[in-house]
């Protein structure tokens, strides 16, 4: 059998944490489609995910030996840093320089990005997030930094 080890490990951590959300998501009302309730959405993509992670497991057992090879923990450390950056930023300098703050801390774990790429990722977040959150959802969250009194 052709096993790809990155691939099943991969899955394996996907599937992983998506059960873990769903776990940690019982709590919250989950509604209708019509109705969604503040579960619905976290449900919703925990679902998707574990769906993806059963899809690169499959693949990985499927696909020919690839063995895994040393974990690119500088690349791990940064991606989840960025994430928890942006969690705990969002409220206290708005949503703008929390994007600004992910994407460059993000960037730095592609060691091939350009500063030109970095920036045009960062203005075209900006303006897509503006949009679909801000202007399209309606969500009430500060745009720019909560001092200078603009949503």
């Amino acid at each position: 059998m052709r096993l790809n080890a990155k691939d099943i490990a991969s899955g394996v951590l996907l599937i992983t944490i998506a059960l873990l959300g769903l776990y940690f998501n019982l709590d919250h009302p989950i509604g209708s489609a019509r109705r969604m309730g503040p579960g619905y959405m976290p449900m919703l993509t925990f679902i998707l995910l574990g769906g993806l992670g059963a899809a690169v497991l499959f693949i990985g057992l499927a696909n020919g030996p690839d063995p895994l090879e040393k974990w690119a923990w500088r690349e791990f450390v940064l991606i989840l840093a960025a994430m928890a950056i942006f969690g705990l930023l969002l409220e206290r300098i708005g949503f703008a320089l929390a994007i600004v703050a992910t994407v460059g801390i993000s960037a730095l774990a592609d060691r091939t990005q350009t500063i030109r790429g970095t920036i045009g990722c960062i203005i075209f977040l900006i303006v897509l997030c503006w949009m679909v959150f801000i202007w399209g959802l309606d969500i009430r969250v500060p745009f720019l930094p909560p001092f200078l009194g603009y949503y």
